[in-house]
C-alpha cells in the first residue's frame, strides 16, 4: 500500500485533493503552532480557495514549543500532505487530502530558521494557534504575566534566543521595522477579542525590550480578530484504518467535525487572502460572534464534562445524549448563557443551540470529557466567570452557572465518588485543589471579580449550598435535584 506522497497524489481518490502547482507556491504565510485544529481549520479553508484558484500562497509551519518528532518526520516524508476525515452526526464521512504546508522549522532546534521566515520580505501573513497558555496572558490582569519564568528570560535577555511566542514576535517585528516591512498578523486560537489580546501582549513586552519599536507596530502591524470554530479531537488509531480504506497510507491525518466556522474581523489594512470565497465570515465586529461561541460553545463543554466524568461518562457524545445532562446544558444552561449575549448579525441564536447540541452528539467523533475538561482555569474564566459576573450584575438568572463552578470545584478535590484519583490537567492544579472546600478563594481563582459585598456573599452561599448536595448526594443525585 503507498504511502501519502506528491508521487502517489495522482493515484489516490477521494472528495478532495491539491490539483493546483504546490512547486509554484508563494511562502506568503508563516503559522507558528502546528496543531490539530489548524490542520482541520485554517488550512482547510486556504487548501479550498487554492483548489478555487483564488490564492497562490502556501504556508511556513513553526513551534515555538518541541513538537513529537515522529510526527514531523512522517509529515516530512509526506512532503507535508495529510488527510482531513470529515464525519456527521448522521454517520456521513468525507475525506480530503490538503497541500498548503511548504515545510517546517521548530524554534528549539532551528531558531534562525524561524526568524528568517518571520523576517522574509516574501511573508505577509503570520498566524497563530498556540493555546491560551501559549500567550503567557494574565486575563484578570489585561497584561502579561510577568512572573512568568519564560517571561521573565526573555525580558532579561538570558537566553539567547527568545522562549515564548510573545518574545519571538517581537524579536522578528523589530527586525522588519529595521527593513520596513510592515506585517498582519493573525490569531485563530480561540480567546475573546483575540487580535487584540495579541497586539496588547506584543505591545507591552516591547515596551519593555524594544521601547522604539512600539510606535512602528501600532502604525504598520495588524492584528484583526477572527472566531474560529471545528471541533477537532486527536487522531487516533481508527482514522489511520480509515485512510488505509481509501487505499493508501497516512501518517498524519486529522479528523474533525463536518462543521466549520470562521469569523473574520474586515479590517481594510490586513493583508491576507480572500477566505470569504471559501465560506469564511468578513464581519465589521466580530465580538458578538465570540461572545456567542465562547459562552455557549466553549462554557457548555466545560459545564457539561466535570458532571459527565463524575458520573462515569468519559465520551462527550455519551454525555450529550444523556437525559440529565441534556436537560442541564440545552433548558437552563444555554439559557442563562444566552441573557447575556448581545445580538448576533445573521445567526439564529436558538437554532445556534439546537446545533451545537447536535455536534455534541456526534458519535462518530469520539471526542474525550477529559480533553474538555483539561485547562478549566484558563477555559472558564472567560467561557463560564464573565458571563456569570454579567448575569449577576443584571439580576438574570444565574444557578446553572453556579452549580457548573461548584460541580468543577468538586472535581478539583482530585478523587471521583468512588475514591478514584481524578486526572486534574490544570495550570493551576495546587491551587486549585488547595481551594475547592473554600468558595471565596476558589471563585476567585475562577475570575470572579468585580461583585459588591452582597453580591459575592449571595453568590457563595448559593455555591456553598451546591457544594454541600453534590458532596452529600452524587453528582447525578444533586443535579437531577437542581432540574427540579
Amino acid at each position: 500500500m503507498n504511502t501519502l506522497c506528491e508521487n502517489t497524489l495522482p493515484a489516490i481518490a477521494v472528495d478532495s485533493k491539491p490539483t493546483y502547482d504546490r512547486s509554484k507556491l508563494a511562502p506568503a504565510i508563516v503559522h507558528i503552532g502546528l496543531g490539530h485544529f489548524h490542520r482541520s481549520h485554517f488550512l482547510t479553508y486556504l487548501d479550498t480557495l487554492l483548489q478555487k484558484g483564488l490564492a497562490g500562497c502556501g504556508v511556513f509551519e513553526t513551534d515555538i514549543m518541541p513538537i513529537n518528532p515522529a510526527f514531523r518526520s512522517n509529515l516530512e516524508k509526506q512532503d507535508y500532505l495529510y488527510s482531513v476525515i470529515a464525519l456527521g452526526p448522521d454517520g456521513s464521512r468525507s475525506v480530503r487530502i490538503n497541500g498548503p504546508i511548504l515545510g517546517y522549522a521548530n524554534a528549539q532546534t532551528e531558531p534562525e530558521i524561524v526568524l528568517q521566515k518571520l523576517v522574509s520580505p516574501e511573508t505577509k501573513l503570520v498566524t497563530m494557534t498556540v493555546t491560551e497558555k501559549g500567550y503567557t496572558y494574565s486575563d484578570d490582569k489585561q497584561m502579561l504575566n510577568w512572573d512568568d519564568p519564560s517571561v521573565k528570560s526573555d525580558l532579561e535577555g538570558n537566553a539567547v534566543w527568545p522562549k515564548t511566542m510573545v518574545g519571538f514576535v517581537s524579536l522578528a517585528l523589530q527586525k522588519r521595522m529595521e527593513a520596513g516591512m510592515p506585517l498582519t498578523i493573525m490569531s485563530c486560537d480561540n480567546i475573546p477579542e483575540n487580535g487584540k489580546v495579541l497586539k496588547r501582549c506584543i505591545l507591552q513586552f516591547c515596551g519593555k525590550k524594544y521601547p522604539g519599536l512600539v510606535d512602528w507596530v501600532e502604525k504598520n502591524v495588524a492584528f484583526p480578530c477572527t472566531m474560529v470554530d471545528r471541533i477537532t479531537p486527536g487522531t487516533t488509531k481508527t482514522d489511520l484504518e480509515t485512510i488505509e480504506g481509501y487505499g493508501y497510507h497516512d501518517d498524519c491525518p486529522v479528523h474533525c467535525e463536518d462543521f466549520i466556522q470562521w469569523v473574520i474581523e474586515d479590517d481594510k489594512k490586513t493583508d491576507i487572502p480572500d477566505f470569504s470565497q471559501a465560506g469564511a465570515m468578513l464581519v465589521k465586529d466580530v465580538k458578538p460572534y465570540e461572545l456567542m461561541k465562547i459562552r455557549l460553545l466553549n462554557g457548555s463543554h466545560s459545564a457539561l464534562s466535570y458532571p459527565s466524568y463524575l458520573m462515569g461518562i468519559t465520551q462527550v457524545d455519551k454525555a450529550a445524549t444523556d437525559p440529565l445532562i441534556h436537560a442541564f446544558i440545552r433548558k437552563r444552561y444555554m439559557e442563562e448563557i444566552t441573557k447575556t449575549l448581545p445580538p448576533v448579525p445573521g445567526i439564529d441564536v436558538e437554532a445556534y443551540k439546537d446545533k451545537l447540541l447536535s455536534r455534541f452528539s456526534n458519535a462518530f467523533i469520539a471526542d474525550t470529557i477529559l480533553r474538555l475538561a483539561s485547562d478549566g482555569s484558563k477555559k472558564i474564566a472567560n467561557a463560564i466567570s464573565k458571563p456569570l459576573i454579567e448575569a449577576i450584575h443584571h439580576g438574570y438568572e444565574h444557578r446553572a452557572m453556579v452549580f457548573a463552578l461548584a460541580v468543577w470545584a468538586r472535581f478539583c478535590e482530585g478523587k471521583d465518588e468512588q475514591g478514584k484519583v481524578l486526572p486534574l490537567d490544570d495550570p493551576k492544579k495546587d491551587a486549585l485543589v488547595a481551594a475547592s472546600h473554600d468558595a471565596h478563594e476558589f471563585l476567585a481563582l475562577a475570575g470572579i471579580s468585580g461583585l459588591s459585598r452582597p453580591e459575592e456573599g449571595a453568590l457563595e452561599q448559593l455555591f456553598r449550598t451546591y457544594g454541600e448536595a453534590i458532596r452529600k448526594q452524587g453528582v447525578k443525585k444533586a443535579l437531577s435535584e437542581f432540574l427540579r
